[in-house]
């Protein structure tokens, strides 16, 4: 019953930001406290003992603005889909990098790589969209509900290079303030 109830109350909740238009509360976060808070949220959805989360912040303090419970749950949705990626030894590696684009806007990237299969280039195109899984589980959602709330912050979200060979990589980008442009 009680991983029902945690089922639900995560539908409930990617629901609730698929129907947001706009960031509805800003405050500066600590890039690194997300990340933390966002792993031990999908943990709670895919308990592993295996599990190990390898976070290189690049020894720069990176802070963000805007809604801080939509951030930690688009983090947390890609995190799960890492976890689940490779459940029986799963490693999420995630790096950051900043920069300035020409306007002048800052902007940090967040590469979220796990130790999975990958993305066909077909699946690639196909999975941020809503209903759309590789897996036997799941309603497909995790990735939309991350690209809105990742668009609604005005970043982006992509698909890295899918190829042979090549794990399961998702960037992240985001302004370091959000009176930016996404990056192209």
């Amino acid at each position: 019953m009680s991983d029902g109830v945690k089922r639900v109350s995560r539908l409930i909740n990617q629901m609730r930001y698929l129907a947001r238009d706009s960031v509805l509360s800003k405050e500066a976060v600590s890039l690194t406290q997300l990340v933390d808070e966002a792993y031990k949220e999908a943990y709670k959805y895919q308990p592993t003992k295996t599990a190990k989360l390898y976070f290189d912040d690049g020894k720069q303090p990176i802070i963000l603005v805007g809604d801080r419970a939509a951030l930690k749950h688009a983090f947390s949705e890609v995190i799960l889909n890492a976890i689940q990626a490779n459940v029986a030894d799963a490693k999420i590696q995630i790096q950051t990098s900043t920069e300035n684009g020409s306007s002048g806007q800052g902007w940090v990237h967040i590469e979220i790589v796990d130790n999975g299969s990958g993305f066909s280039p077909d699946a690639a195109q196909k999975v941020p969209a809503p209903f759309f899984t590789t897996r036997t589980v799941g309603l497909g959602l995790g990735l939309c509900v991350t690209k809105k709330i990742v668009e609604v912050h005005q970043g982006r979200l992509t698909i890295v290079n899918p190829g042979p060979g090549v794990h399961g990589t998702v960037r992240l980008s985001l302004p370091l303030n959000l009176a930016g442009n996404p990056p192209k």
